[in-house]
């Protein structure tokens, strides 16, 4: 019997779970354990940045005009370039009837139009291209017809015609001499709609003559003629403007020339009237000195911006406010004459422009008159507007007409202007196109002033 019990629990003894200190079954054979995660691979090296030859022409950009010559300089750079290798430098013209160019770059324009200079480097391949335009005058020459329209009819700010204008892709600005006391007032407005307008008001500034809108980061700045005096037998009439300011737009802001801090003074010049070539980075000033005689001056515009200001008296005094008083104020100004100019020389003619430009090494110089419609029927006016292009040295290269702007029938069939006035306003030079602008108004006591655009392509 003791026998059978001793059997009986040791076989309860080996069921699993019985009795209180049972533990956790143990598992099959030895313990497992986990394995080490992967080591982190180790960052492969930065390739080296690949060396690359490039190809720049060091050269401003140049229009030509036919028969002109010009050298055209391509150099070779990047992180492939190599000082001591000799660089051979192969050129190439796209279009050689407009303008031919040989092997050492010499370029020589021969018909209006446009060509892409291609620069190659011989061993690699590496290319640079730029455009030239061949230009003349004869394109304002030719018969109107709608396509000539850019951006016409629009009504601006106040009763008085444009004196200037400016545009970029998305909007126009346009500047007329308004009201009392003398105000140059700045519209602001779509290039190809009437609205919605802006307007910015510079009081006693000048004739507002020409003027250019710089494009920046913080907004655009109008680069406009300042400190204008009262004509001789005028109340309200300002010109000879004695500073050129650089003032930003800011929409309902009225200001008078000694609020404008951002000014440049070529001493003794007056009607100081300023052009921008965008593409070289020059800005063109157009001046006359006391004895009347025209002068054009060329500067870098970033060494305008950075050049440090001082305290100049003007050189003539000047006659302004309401009621006017005449003195020599001091300006806070750049003195233009501590800078040396990219160019100086002497204009062809001593005539104040109805606007000019400065594009590629040539001034593109408008003038002319608007009359009204009984003034020319009975022959004692005439719309009439003649362009001007000039080369970098002073020299006259052409001149020409525009024959329509006196047809009034034609005027009033196109809704231009149903008065015949017709004033020639502005002239710019922009991506290849010739851009020229009148001032129209309408009959009676209508206050309707207009901007008429019109653009002639320069590779026609």
């Amino acid at each position: 019997m003791k026998k059978l019990l001793a059997c009986i629990v040791a076989a309860a003894l080996l069921l699993p779970g019985c009795g209180p200190d049972a533990g956790p079954e143990e598992p099959d054979g030895p313990a497992q354990t986990q394995p080490d995660p992967d080591p982190a691979p180790e960052p492969e090296p930065e390739p080296e940045p690949k060396k690359e030859l490039t190809l720049a022409f060091t050269d401003p950009y140049l229009d030509l005009y036919p028969g002109e010559t010009a050298r055209l300089d391509c150099k070779a750079g990047g992180s492939a370039y190599d000082p001591s290798k000799e660089y051979k430098i192969l050129y190439k013209s796209s279009n050689s009837v407009v303008a031919f160019i040989n092997s050492q770059g010499q370029v020589t324009a021969r018909e209006p139009g446009c060509t892409v200079i291609t620069a190659t480097e011989v061993d690699s391949g590496v290319t640079a291209e730029r455009k030239i335009w061949v230009v003349n005058l004869s394109q304002i020459k030719r018969a109107y017809n709608a396509s000539l329209q850019f951006s016409c009819g629009h009504t601006i700010y106040y009763k008085s015609v444009v004196q200037s204008w400016d545009f970029f892709d998305d909007c126009m600005y346009a500047c007329q001499v308004c009201g009392s006391p003398h105000t140059l007032t700045y519209t602001r407005k779509p290039v190809h709609d009437q609205d919605p307008q802006e307007y910015m008001h510079l009081k006693y500034f000048g004739h507002g003559d020409n003027m250019f809108v710089e494009r920046c980061t913080d907004g655009d700045w109008l680069w406009t003629s300042n400190y204008g005096t009262l004509e001789s037998g005028q109340t309200n009439r300002y010109t000879d403007s004695q500073v050129l300011s650089r003032v930003r737009f800011r929409s309902g802001v009225t200001m008078i020339p000694s609020e404008s801090t951002d000014n440049y003074i070529l001493p003794g010049m007056k009607r100081m009237i300023a052009a921008y070539d965008k593409d070289n980075g020059t800005v063109g000033i157009w001046c006359r000195d006391a004895k009347g005689t025209a002068w054009f001056y060329v500067y870098g515009i970033e060494e305008l911006k950075s050049a440090p200001k001082e305290s100049l008296v003007l050189s003539a005094p000047i006659s302004y406010g309401d009621p006017a008083v005449t003195s020599k104020p001091a300006v806070r100004a750049c003195n233009l004459s501590n800078l040396a100019p990219v160019l100086r020389f002497q204009m062809p003619f001593n005539n104040v422009p109805q606007g000019y430009d400065w594009h590629h090494g040539k001034i593109w110089f408008l003038r002319g008159a608007g009359a009204e419609a009984e003034d020319v029927v009975a022959g004692t006016g005439k719309n009439w507007a003649t362009a001007y292009l000039i080369d970098s040295s002073g020299k006259k290269l052409a001149e020409a007409s525009v024959p329509w702007v006196a047809d009034l029938k034609l005027l009033a069939s196109q809704g231009l202007t149903d008065l015949g006035y017709f004033e020639p306003e502005g002239i710019k030079v922009k991506d290849g196109v010739l851009f020229l602008g009148f001032a129209s108004k309408d009959a009676g006591n209508s206050p309707a002033r207009r901007v008429n655009i019109f653009k002639y392509p320069l590779d026609e």
